[in-house]
This record gives structure tokens, sequence and C-alpha cells, in this order.
């Protein structure tokens, strides 16, 4: 069990209106569920759009470059396959 689980249930037995955390299940067998599956198995954005997306959102006013620099960002994480 984790530091921040065994704090939860330290504080659960201590302080009334906290719940005791849900226990961490792990599936059987071994196959990841939920989000870590849907994002192992995401669908391919296509490279053309890739390379585009952030040049594109310079044109949004004054928020643009901020949303360019996420962009780059989210590309780097979406393309780096674990």
């Amino acid at each position: 069990m984790g530091i921040a689980y065994r704090i939860h249930e330290w504080l659960a037995d201590r302080v009334s209106f906290i719940q005791y955390p849900k226990p961490n299940v792990k599936s059987l067998s071994g196959h990841a569920h939920g989000w870590k599956a849907r994002w192992a198995t995401r669908p391919h954005i296509p490279k053309l759009c890739a390379l585009f997306m952030p040049s594109m959102l310079l044109f949004v006013p004054y928020i643009g470059v901020y949303l360019a620099v996420l962009a780059i960002v989210f590309l780097f994480f979406y393309f780096r396959r674990s």
C-alpha cells in the first residue's frame, strides 16, 4: 500500500467525516482497464494534422501562443508510446 493510502486510512480513523479509501484492486488478467487502456489503444492522429495544429492555434487571439505551447506538450506525450 502506498503512503497516501495509509495517510487516508489514518485520517479516516480519527476524523469522522472522512471516509475510508477504496481498496486498490488490480485486474486478475493483468490487462489495463479504464483510462489507461483507452490511452494505450487510442487512435492515431494524422501526422499532417499534428504538424499544423500548433501553428493554427497561433491565430487564436490573445491566448494562441499559450495554446500552441500546450499543443506541442500534448503532442509530445501523445506520440510517446510506452
